[in-house]
């Protein structure tokens, strides 16, 4: 019999300990471990420890490891000693390691004097449901106060009912519902309320926004009609001044709360007796904050001030969006978040925390007319006008980086925060987050030059060599920096083109700045910012949605369809890979959505789905084109996805960052060899719907000159070949150095920013569609305020009760109605001859004895006594009723890789059926795989009673369990081997075939796909068990372990913090990790040139496996043996 492993210990994380509310500290103040001597240099966490042992054991104990959190007041911060911030001596301050092993790290010189984490709870860790957010962004739901009204805290609003009903109007969601209605009719019908408390007016408008008439100067150079230097006026700026933003935000007392002061870091001992490791995550454990905090801190304070010093960790958003289906109207919006309050809370819309701070503006379509006069009716270059967009876009930054930010960064801003206590709080940029056009704008240099890159000046023709060792230190050794000499060149430049009247492309011009892709603007950023050691390029994050989603992964599926085509007799092949995407199941609420009709025709499609698509790539993908190219595709989608769940963690260590750098390594390497050896037997062209994209836009150009149809040759459609000179391609080599640098990517990604266009382009239609941008900005303000009104009059008694299915802290939760008995007998009777219930009730005792013995055990004090054999089982547990009860699902709560708590649900109608437990702890140390898996036939429950020796009483217990059919495995698959694991039906005449799991043993569940390659289990889709559904089984199944992150690290055993049972057992595939190491990397160089596109030698292809024969043999012989139909032929049974 299938035996889970029980890990007790691990149950007793996921019921206690994994309910911590506590992320890192182990301890509250005072500090538990104090290391004091410290100079700033090093790394804290190499310095020593010494434990504070004047405690009691009582007082020692971390109130986080408590089962349930109580609620807390927000905790005062304490007065930081004055005293202290003048001397030079600097400590380090740590605590304790929680129930994960992890704790903190402080840089300080002074005890910190505000923990967020105080007021942290479970419900704080658990990810949210995108439904409870939408109903957190549609009507509120939380009540006023009751008490006497007054009309100052509603203010600008006259009244507590002018209030609720701007409420219901200006938050209540765009689209009116039934619900909502309902909510406006309980305003009306308020008692307090009446006709005359609405007067009518409309309050605050336009305030907290400020409006600046941006103007350039346009260069015209002398062989125009009319050179000089002409100024234009654009449209007006709206924008809100960065340092009110801040005041605002540390005034108020919501966001106060959670607003970390002091960064740390977060250390991670995963062993007792193993050296503590950084993790890396949120940007206030980052080390460019860290550095940041050092740096300040180590400073003189300003004369005559005492007060303690933060930094203020500013992170910006800018993207241009459509706001309409249809039309030309646009927003570029500049979002502002804080780095300071944690990642998880700034990706949520329903938090509130991004702050619009402007509105850019474009150049007017008036413009062109403009230069078209002082060019004597020719129409202006591209690059000019590409010149003229760069100019506007950094006046318009330089308003925003105005001299009261620029005072603040260099002397700090003092503000009383909502603790009473006044600190002096300096501002930094520390991200700057957008797509590489706007990365090209703000970093001030061609868009696709010959050095693209933003952050280093590796030529374009040296792109395609990333992974190699050279190409990692040239981004070190080439990293782009605000010098003198840049600065000389662009000023020379601008004299150049200003005084001069050269155009701004010619020849003097390019000789300055053609080298390393510079333009002729001065950059706002640099021209505020630079004197205080700020470095423009270091900024400009990676961003994974459009470099590698959008970008390398994009572009590689889309060679692979052309590959696919050209292959192919007709579109056979295309027809083939879309099928067995609508046959690939979903997962979990959202993760795997059902993919589209014809997923190789790519419509419509966003980022998530081409994510969808890579997680789901390998068996879609298998066996589609003949050998090696299989064999070499194969592995390029395993380590392609791998790489792409690497680098979205939302928690890295040391170890997992080693592992992001030698995946980089394959992965550049395999794209190479793809390139040479895949790529070139077929003669690929463009899509159809590339070619039909492409005239399209050529016909568009042939109206605007005048011109009437288009040539044969345009209409043909193209030869495309595989690219690999690409940005996208080359900043891939950035994403490891970015993580150390300012935490993990999902910190800084465009994704945010995305989400928050919703925001606007909603606004957008309650203007009358003119002046939007003033229209937008006044809603802006207005729907903040009047949250801020709802936060300070919130009652958390008094909110309304959302029904909430299962409590985070529990494991698991199953209904505990009994509206859908079924009396044993009776079930088995009309299930006669089934093969899934064979020995259906001697099983079921044999699994329940055990439980209830526990639970009597556990209720009585009792010590248990030795099992009876199996032949004694069928009198000692008593069924009541002889009845079961079933139930449709089951939710799962469980501890993430990276601390959180999230929730599965388990419906064995539906493809949500497959779960995965661990293995037993004998087998896995003996090499086998840690997991199991099964599919679900049934959630039941039964009320049993203990006849045996030792019988207390009649009373029943309530025992859940599921009703399973195990999978077994063909073989042994590892990240070495690029593979994924592969499971099969054993044959039901096996009596372990089925069985029952008791739910505490689930780790969670599980995305199994077929392997297509091997068909149907029943070819004529006649199965041979009504009770498990088999007609539709595949002979073979895949076990997908990219379907998301946390599924992702359980198969690098021990390096998810969250996964506590992992950490004391020996690893059961120690190898599995291993990857690509230096030895191979400077084999790979000796064969490669540097600047040219060189393939990998046949050996080199062959460094990798991935499925052998031998393997898919066993596959093979497994599924052949496994033909149920003859087992049971005897049987007589009719489906």
């Amino acid at each position: 019999m299938r035996v889970p492993r029980r890990w007790k210990q691990e149950k007793a994380t996921t019921n206690k300990v994994e309910c911590s509310a506590n992320t890192g500290s182990g301890s509250d103040f005072p500090w538990a471990i104090i290391h004091v001597e410290g100079n700033g240099q090093g790394s804290p966490s190499e310095s020593s420890y010494a434990v504070d042992d004047a405690r009691s054991l009582a007082e020692r104990r971390p109130r986080r490891l408590n089962h349930h959190l109580p609620a807390r007041r927000i905790a005062s911060r304490r007065s930081p000693d004055t005293s202290s911030l003048l001397s030079c001596t600097l400590r380090f301050f740590g605590t304790l390691p929680n129930a994960f092993r992890l704790s903190h790290q402080y840089y300080s010189s002074c005890l910190p004097t505000h923990d967020p984490e105080e007021v942290t709870t479970l419900e704080n860790l658990t990810l949210a449901h995108s439904d409870q957010e939408s109903r957190d962004l549609g009507m509120p739901t939380c009540a006023i106060q009751d008490g006497g009204e007054d009309s100052d805290a509603f203010r600008p609003y006259p009244n507590k009912s002018s209030f609720l009903l701007g409420d219901w109007f200006w938050n209540g969601g765009l689209q009116k519902s039934q619900k909502s209605f309902k909510e406006l009719l309980r305003i009306i019908s308020n008692t307090e309320s009446s006709a005359e408390d609405a007067d009518g007016s409309i309050p605050f408008e336009g305030a907290g926004w400020k409006k600046t008439t941006v103007n350039i100067k346009i260069p015209i150079h002398n062989r125009a009609d009319n050179p000089g230097i002409h100024d234009y006026l654009t449209a007006d700026l709206y924008h809100r001044p960065l340092v009110s933003v801040i005041q605002e935000k540390l005034a108020n007392e919501r966001h106060d709360e959670l607003f970390h002061y002091q960064p740390y870091e977060l250390l991670w001992n995963r062993g007792q007796s193993e050296t503590p490791i950084r993790v890396h995550g949120e940007l206030y454990t980052s080390e460019a904050f860290i550095q940041a905090h050092r740096e300040l801190q180590e400073s003189p304070p300003e004369p005559g001030c005492n007060l303690e010093r933060v930094v203020v960790a500013l992170m910006f958003w800018s993207d241009s969006t459509h706001l309409t289906s249809f039309g030309n109207s646009k927003l570029w919006p500049c979002y502002m978040f804080f780095g300071n309050e944690s990642k998880y809370r700034r990706c949520k819309p329903s938090c509130r925390l991004c702050s619009h701070v402007a509105y850019f503006n474009h150049l007017p379509d008036s413009f062109k007319d403009f230069a078209t006069r002082q060019f004597s009716g020719k129409g202006p270059s591209t690059d000019f006008m590409a010149h003229c967009h760069r100019e506007l876009f950094h006046a318009q930054w330089d308003i925003l980086l105005d001299d009261e930010f620029v005072e603040a960064c260099k002397h700090g801003i003092v503000i009383r925060c909502c603790d009473g206590i006044e600190s002096r709080f300096y501002p930094q940029i520390f991200t700057y987050s957008a797509d590489y056009p706007e990365k090209a704008l703000l970093a001030t240099i061609r868009n696709l030059g010959g050095c693209p890159c933003p952050r280093c000046l590796i030529p374009k023709s040296r792109i395609q060599n990333i992974g190699l060792s050279r190409d990692m230190k040239q981004r070190q050794t080439l990293a782009r920096v605000d010098d003198d000499a840049r600065q000389s060149k662009v000023a020379i430049s601008r004299s150049l083109i200003y005084e001069r009247g050269y155009g701004v492309r010619s020849n003097a011009v390019e000789t300055l700045l053609k080298e390393h892709s510079l333009v002729p603007t001065s950059n706002a950023f640099s021209e505020k910012l630079r004197s205080l050691g700020f470095n423009l390029f270091v900024m400009l994050v990676v961003d994974l949605m459009h470099e590698f989603e959008l970008g390398v992964w994009k572009a590689l599926f889309t060679h692979l369809i052309r590959i696919l085509s050209a292959a192919g007799a007709g579109n056979a092949l295309l027809h083939e890979l879309d099928r067995r995407y609508r046959l690939t199941p979903t997962f979990g609420r959202d993760t795997i959505r059902k993919f589209a009709s014809n997923a190789s025709e790519m419509k419509r499609m966003a980022a998530r789905d081409f994510e969808d698509l890579l997680q789901c790539a390998i068996p879609v993908f298998e066996a589609l084109l003949p050998e090696p190219h299989n064999k070499d595709v194969l592995t390029l989608l395993f380590t392609c996805a791998q790489w792409h769940a690497l680098a979205k963690l939302r928690m890295h260590t040391d170890e997992t960052l080693d592992l992001l750098d030698n995946v980089t390594v394959k992965f550049g390497k395999q794209l190479r060899h793809f390139q040479k050896h895949t790529c070139i037997p077929f003669k690929t062209q463009e899509l159809r719907q590339e070619a039909e994209r492409r005239q399209r836009r050529q016909s568009r150009s042939l109206v605007s000159n005048g011109e009437a149809t288009m040539s044969t040759h345009q209409t043909a459609r193209r030869s495309k070949t595989f690219n690999l000179q690409t940005y996208k391609l080359h900043a891939l080599g950035d994403y490891s150095t970015s993580i150390r640098n300012f935490g993990t990517t999902d910190s800084y990604s465009t994704e945010p920013g995305e989400l928050e266009h919703r925001t606007s382009k909603a606004r957008y239609h309650r203007t009358d569609r003119k002046e939007f941008v003033k229209q937008i900005a006044s809603i802006k303000w207005r729907e903040a305020h009047i949250h801020r009104i709802r936060d300070k009059q919130w009652s958390p008694s008094a909110a309304i009760e959302e029904e909430v299915a299962t409590l985070p802290e529990a494991h698991f939760h199953i209904r505990k109605s009994q509206n859908y008995p079924e009396n044993i007998p009776l079930f088995l009777q009309r299930h006669l001859g089934d093969p899934a219930v064979r020995d259906f009730l001697p099983k079921l005792q044999r699994f329940l004895l055990p439980k209830i013995k526990e639970i009597l055990t556990r209720e009585n004090d009792l010590v248990t006594g030795v099992t009876p054999a199996c032949s004694d089982l069928e009198g000692r547990v008593l069924i009541k009723a002889d009845r079961m009860y079933r139930h449709c699902l089951m939710r799962l709560n469980y501890t993430t890789y990276d601390v959180r708590r999230a929730q599965d649900v388990i419906n064995p109608s539906t493809s949500h059926c497959n779960i995965m437990l661990l293995a037993d702890s004998d087998s896995s140390a003996a090499g086998e795989h840690p997991y199991l898996y099964a599919r679900v036939l049934g959630i039941y429950h039964v009320n049993a009673t203990y006849i045996g020796p030792g019988m207390i009483d009649y009373r029943s217990h309530r025992i859940d369990f599921l009703w399973v059919r195990w999978y077994q495995y063909v073989d042994r698959c590892s990240s070495q081997h690029a593979s994924l694991d592969r499971v099969y039906f054993p044959p039901m005449a096996e009596p372990e075939a089925f069985g029952f799991v008791d739910p505490d043993d689930i780790l969670r569940c599980c995305h199994i796909i077929p392997r297509f390659t091997q068909g149907l289990q029943h070819l004529d889709g006649k199965g041979i068990s009504h009770c498990a559904q088999d007609k539709m089984d595949w002979r073979c199944y895949y076990i997908n372990r990219f379907v998301d992150r946390d599924m992702f690290v359980r198969y690098h055993w021990g390096l998810g913090v969250g996964h506590a049972y992992a950490h004391s057992h020996k690893d059961p595939d120690a190898n599995a990790t291993a990857d690509v190491g230096d030895l191979e990397v400077l084999q790979e160089e000796e064969e490669e040139d540097s600047d040219q596109h060189c393939g990998i030698s046949s050996s080199d292809g062959e460094a990798s496996d991935s499925d052998s024969g031998t393997d898919s043999d066993v596959c093979d012989e497994a599924q052949h043996t496994n033909y149920d139909d003859d087992e049971y032929n005897i049987l007589d049974y009719e489906n």
